[in-house]
């Protein structure tokens, strides 16, 4: 079985918003599960995502952004685990003491 959380040195999906600001987008192509393999691949991957959010490298990769908030969404149609719950639980508040909304969701529709 494939890992819910890939290529976890890359970002899955970028928006631009019309508003301003741009939402980074992490894909779960499965459950998140509480094996260590898929807590370790989303701490890791999220906080990239987190690192990348604080830099000034995203403006300059998306010129048609107005400068604005950057919110981070973690979208997963699939089952998540109470250990998979608390390691989210703690990376928002890794996310907040940075500046940036982390968010759980079901789908980005």
């Amino acid at each position: 079985m494939s890992q819910p959380i890939q290529d976890v040195d890359t970002i899955d999906i970028v928006g631009v918003r019309n508003d301003a600001g741009i939402d980074l987008v992490v894909v779960c192509s499965g459950p998140l599960d509480d094996s260590s393999e898929t807590l370790m691949a989303l701490r890791e991957k999220v906080r990239g995502y987190i690192k990348e959010a604080c830099s000034e490298d995203i403006w300059n990769a998306y010129p048609s952004a107005v400068v604005g908030p950057i919110g981070i969404y973690i979208s997963c149609e699939h089952g998540v685990s109470a250990a998979a719950l608390k390691a989210i639980d703690l990376l928002i508040s890794e996310a907040a003491n940075k500046g940036v909304a982390l968010h759980l969701v079901k789908s980005m529709a």
